[in-house]
């Protein structure tokens, strides 16, 4: 380990078979040793290392050296035994921490996980929180009420926590199948109706398609017209534009020649401008150097004054500093006498120094002499004092017992009669509880069979309940399509599709064509089996429409034609009813159904139309046989699907259309109505019926709450009562097995108390002898106290009159050097003054040269001030002059600038004009490209340079807007209904596997849950039976008697139930553990450990101070039972006690050479 807590260098401990024990004071880091194996093998929690965050157990620093920022620890585990599930001999286990909290873990120098060295160590004893490590404190956990820390124990021994493991990760999977099992039993639901849904939206999709192409069609033709239009309108604006060109063109010649001539006078001014600036600065540069020259002039002057001012002051200082000079030198003649006079007194004073030491040392031998015969006599009356103390402390410590004893037998007297009074107490109160406990049981069995049959009525209803939700649901999906149905049909009807232009334009302005009766669609009716055979019989025919008589038919066509409505074809009624048609007779073949006429339902005034339309018109039922059949020549023929035979050789087959079948609309939409309304009205009833339902199982619920209740609190009172009466028969067990407890300990006491009476009387002689022996020993001890005293005093006083002489003498000296210094100072500064002359007078030469330097200056100064002055004075009448130039030259600028602004504004109103006609022209040219964008965003196309357009732009328009309103019709439309239904489908087949999957999961994982039970409480129950089998034994090995027992409480399951420990040393009835001495706890855990031990021995056990309590008796029972273990069992033990250190194989001692620092000290006894 390097870095962890307290050690900071590299330790290595090599920990071999046997006992090994760890030694050293309190505080030098053993702990830390425990701590360091558990933090090793993955232990999580701070406090449990005595630390406040994972970080603290990095070496934080001590004297002179710095806080570290990782610490490392590694194990190695010798498997030669095999107990761990890998196939290594060495397994070296490391982990490291950082300063910043993360931290490693390592198999083997792999970096691997916590998990990976938690699973290697299962099971094992060998965990971070496994038996292997017992501490002082924990003895009080494995004992204490909470049994948690004992169970875990218990069940690392029975080897059953990877089956809690297991038992856990397969709960979390069971609880995760079954929620995904709800989840997906929605989605399929959700999915089901997406599907039926999607179904309805495809007939939608498709109709939607085919009004699209239209439009697209129509939309192209019409932007087409529109850019046609646009661009007519461009060509004149384009020749305006050039004109107003060429106009622009010819003003911007004319307005150059006034620019020419402007720029000539700009070039001309700015030549001016130059000039003036150049005398400008030039008559600046002359006043700057007057300015200069006069500024010198009185700078010059000034320094000639304070020259003169030097010289005097110089002359001044050198006569003070020839007064002080003569001063120093007698002051010097002075010290140097007075320093003479005082080396006499020193040399007297330093004799006399040395003479009062000699007297000290002599006087300072006779008192440590004294003092040390003090010392000799306070040790043998300390001895003969300890000696009479513990035989004092025996006396003393036996009265008091006596004292205690006569308490307690007077206790006891008063417990037993107690104990008898509550006997009597609960015999009454057990008959009472019995009698209670029968009437319960009959009002509990009452209330089971009112609850089961009213659980099974609302079971029932349940069902019911259930049943009438999917009628409901069946209902409303029916409803649905029904809705869209008649929506579709309706809006067939209402739009006339399928039928041609000119058809659906007539019937759409039923006002304008009043003659107008209807279609053959609509007046021939027929049975749904021959629809598709009379669609395909009639063919074009059944978009024929019917009018009054001929005239009115003409009269529609006409009109028809005139407002350009379409293709149409119209049959006279008056006309067609009044014709004859010959019929053949039908031909006797069983492959014949019927003649098409005779199938047909309409009125009878309409019969004929159906028998000239189709009475040559056979149904068959095999139309291939039909063909072939000669006798059936001269015939048409159709089949039920639909396939055509003409007697003109033409034959087809007719494809369902999109727009559904043209006969029979209008009685189809009322048969769809009619069932729609059947249906809603089924819908009602099952909700009236559905609100009942659930208002009855309301009132069951509540019922089956309310008795439940019931159940409960009879259940509860039942189980109270039967826990009383445990209580009660346990309570009275107990005062009878204390009452005899009582009487024995009685007699013990009375016995105790006998006893220790004899052996006061024989501690008294022993004591009076020792106390006067103590008193002979006072009295040398004082007289000695007496001369050390005053040995003392003399000490003392030759030490002050010592101290006396040397302050004389160092004051002497110090007076001698005083003078020398000052002495020393004065010559120093007699030289300073001495320099300080000299400087003077060279400084008064240096001033003289200066004054007469600064006088020739000012004169010349004075002469070069007069000529500056003349050449400014030239100067300023040059630049009057030019002045005057340049004005002339700016007004003529200003005038053609006053010619050009007048041109410009002519200018600006030809390019208004010309601004106007482009933005006509940009506007034309943008709307033709807003037409084009349009095209290309709506369709994916550009425009065709070249089309053929029929219809005028008005009549597009109105074509657009109606395939626009019919969109508008069909309304919204899924796209991508096509590409959504077969996903939907393969998705709705997908979701009902996994389904299926996740309830074959269920059904495994709870098998597998049980069989984990089954195996755990097996292996618990078979563990705690021998471990409990050894701690008996053990309990009587350690306490020589006594009753000790293990057994489970609580819960019938053992896997939940609470493990509780019995510990009754020899002599006592204690009804808790809590009354157990620590020495008493500790034997007691030490006892459960070694029971586990021996069902399950750990490769290693780690015991830090367990044996603290124990006395030397009870030590030697403790090593007798360790070395028996070491055999399978490698024991490394922190300890105080020199009893257990002698049963050690090797030993460790640690110690802090520096404080904070620890260090190991190995010692092997082999």
């Amino acid at each position: 380990m390097h870095g962890f807590k307290s050690f900071a260098r590299k330790e290595t401990l090599k920990l071999s078979e046997g006992v090994t024990t760890v030694v050293g004071p309190n505080g030098c880091g053993k702990t830390n040793i425990v701590d360091a194996i558990r933090w090793v093998l993955g232990e999580q929690k701070s406090t449990v290392l005595r630390g406040g965050k994972m970080e603290d157990v990095i070496f934080n620093g001590a004297e002179n050296m710095r806080p570290l920022s990782v610490c490392d620890v590694t194990l190695t585990v010798h498997n030669n035994k095999g107990k761990l599930p890998i196939e290594y001999n060495d397994i070296e286990i490391g982990r490291r921490v950082y300063r910043n909290g993360e931290s490693e873990y390592s198999l083997n120098k792999t970096p691997c996980r916590l998990k990976d060295i938690n699973d290697l160590f299962i099971d094992t004893g060998m965990g971070s929180d496994a038996y292997s490590v017992i501490e002082l404190k924990m003895i009080e956990q494995i004992l204490s009420e909470n049994g948690d820390d004992r169970r875990r124990m218990f069940e690392e021994a029975s080897g059953i926590n990877k089956y809690r493991k297991q038992r856990k990760s397969a709960l979390r999977k069971f609880d995760a199948t079954r929620f995904d099992l709800e989840r997906i039993s929605d989605v399929i639901s959700e999915v089901e109706q997406k599907v039926h849904g999607l179904e309805l939206q495809l007939k939608r999709f498709k109709r939607h398609e085919k009004l699209t192409a239209q439009l697209r069609e129509k939309d192209i033709e019409l932007a087409f017209l529109k850019v046609d239009r646009y661009r007519g309108i461009m060509l004149p604006l384009k020749q305006e534009i050039k004109e107003f060109n060429h106009l622009k063109t010819s003003k911007s010649d004319q307005s150059s020649i006034h620019e020419k001539e402007l720029e000539s006078h700009r070039t001309i001014y700015r030549q001016q401008e130059q000039e003036l600036n150049d005398l400008q600065s030039e008559m600046l540069s002359l006043t700057e150097e007057q300015q200069e020259i006069r500024q010198n002039i009185l700078i010059w002057t000034e320094k000639g004054r304070s020259a003169i001012m030097t010289i005097e002051r110089g002359k001044s200082e050198y006569s003070a500093n020839d007064d002080k000079i003569k001063l120093l030198k007698t002051q010097i003649i002075e010290y140097d006498k007075e320093a003479d006079a005082l080396q006499s007194s020193l040399d007297k004073s330093l004799t006399t120094y040395k003479k009062e030491k000699e007297d000290l040392e002599k006087i300072e031998a006779d008192y440590h002499k004294k003092l040390k015969h003090l010392d000799q006599l306070q040790n043998d009356r300390w001895m003969q004092q300890r000696a009479m103390a513990n035989d004092r402390s025996i006396f003393d410590r036996t009265s008091n017992l006596i004292d205690e004893k006569k308490i307690s037998r007077d206790l006891i007297n008063t417990k037993i009669l107690d104990q008898k009074n509550e006997c009597k107490k609960s015999n009454t109160i057990i008959k009472t509880l019995e009698k209670n406990q029968k009437l319960l049981d009959k009002n509990l069995s009452t209330e089971k069979k009112i609850y089961s049959k009213t659980d099974l009525t609302l079971k029932k209803l349940l069902d019911k309940q259930h049943d009438l939700i999917n009628h409901y649901n069946s209902l409303s999906v029916k409803n649905d399509s029904l809705k869209d149905q008649s929506e579709f049909y309706q809006e067939l009807i209402e739009t006339k599709e399928g039928f041609p232009e000119g058809t659906q334009y007539v019937l759409e302005n039923p006002n304008s064509f009043p003659g107008v009766l209807g279609t053959i669609a609509d007046v021939f009716q027929v049975d749904e089996k021959f629809r598709e055979a009379l669609e395909v019989g009639l063919g074009d025919l059944s978009h024929c429409m019917i009018s009054k008589d001929r005239d009115t038919a003409l009269k529609t066509l006409d009109k028809a034609v005139s407002q350009g409505a379409g293709d149409l074809t119209i049959i006279p009624l008056k006309e067609a009813i009044n014709y004859k048609t010959n019929l053949k007779s039908v031909p006797k073949n069983q492959n014949i159904i019927a003649r098409a006429s005779e199938i047909i339902k309409t009125d009878k005034k309409l019969k004929p139309l159906a028998d000239y339309i189709l009475g040559d018109l056979l149904i068959v039922n095999d139309l291939k046989k039909a063909a072939n059949d000669k006798k059936l020549s001269g015939w048409a023929l159709v089949d039920l699907n639909g396939s055509y035979a003409g007697s003109d050789m033409v034959i087809k087959s007719r494809q369902v259309s999109e727009h559904g079948n043209l006969i029979g609309r209008k009685k189809k939409l009322e048969i769809i109505s009619k069932e729609l309304q059947k249906i809603q009205k089924e819908e009602q009833n099952t909700l009236k019926e559905q609100a009942h339902i659930e208002k009855e199982v309301e009132k069951l619920k509540n019922s089956l709450d309310s008795h439940h209740n019931s159940i409960k609190i009879i259940q509860n009172k039942i189980s109270q009562l039967e826990a009383d009466l445990i209580k009660n028969h346990l309570s009275q067990s107990q005062t009878l097995e204390n009452i005899s407890f009582l009487k024995q300990d009685l007699v013990e006491t009375e016995k105790i108390i006998t006893d220790s009476e004899k052996s006061l009387q024989k501690l008294k002689p022993g004591i009076e002898k020792a106390e006067n022996s103590l008193a002979k020993f006072q009295e040398k001890v004082d007289k000695a106290n007496q001369d050390v005293a005053e040995a003392s005093k003399i000490r003392d006083s030759q030490q002050q009159v010592l101290q006396d002489a040397r302050v004389d003498m160092v004051n002497i000296e110090s007076k001698k050097d005083n003078l020398t210094y000052k002495s020393s100072s004065a010559s120093e500064h007699i030289e300073d003054i001495t320099s300080l002359q000299n400087n003077i007078l060279d400084e008064e030469k240096l001033l003289i040269v200066s004054k007469s330097d600064f006088d020739q200056k000012i004169k010349d100064g004075e002469n070069k001030l007069e000529k500056t002055n003349a050449q400014i004075q030239k100067q300023r009448s040059i630049l009057d002059l030019k002045k005057s130039v340049y004005r002339e030259t700016y007004n003529t600028i200003d005038q053609i600038q006053t010619k050009i602004k007048l041109e410009q504004k002519d200018r600006e109103s030809l390019l208004e004009n010309l601004k106007v006609s482009e933005f006509k022209y940009n506007e034309l040219q943008q709307k033709i490209e807003i037409v084009n964008e349009q095209i290309r965003e709506r369709y994916g196309a550009d425009m065709p340079d070249r089309l053929v357009v029929d219809d005028s732009e008005e009549e597009l328009s109105y074509k657009v807007d109606k395939i626009q309103r019919s969109l508008e019709n069909i309304g919204p439309v899924n796209m991508a209904v096509q590409d959504e239904y077969n996903e939907d489908t393969e998705r709705l087949e997908h979701l009902r596997k996994q389904r299926d999957d996740l309830i074959d999961s269920e059904d495994n994982l709870r098998e597998t849950i049980q069989k984990i039970d089954r195996i755990a409480r097996k292996k618990f129950q078979e563990t705690f039976k021998h471990i409990s089998q050894n701690y008996e034994k053990l309990f009587n090995l350690f306490f020589d008697g006594g009753y000790g027992h293990l057994r489970l409480v609580g819960d019938p399951d053992p896997l939940e139930a609470d493990i509780f420990i019995e510990a009754q040393p020899p002599g006592k009835r204690n009804t808790s553990l809590r009354l157990l001495s620590s020495g008493e706890k500790a034997l007691t855990a030490i006892s459960l450990l070694f029971a586990i031990y021996q069902v399950k021995p750990s490769p290693y056990c780690i015991l830090d101070e367990v044996d603290a309590p124990l006395d030397d008796v009870n030590i030697h029972k403790f090593t007798k039972v360790l070395k028996q273990f070491s055999d399978e069992t490698q024991f490394i033990i922190v300890t105080h006690n020199k009893l257990t250190m002698e049963i050690a194989n090797h030993m460790y001692g640690v110690t802090q050479e520096k404080k904070g620092v620890s260090k190991l000290v190995s010692v092997s006894f082999d």
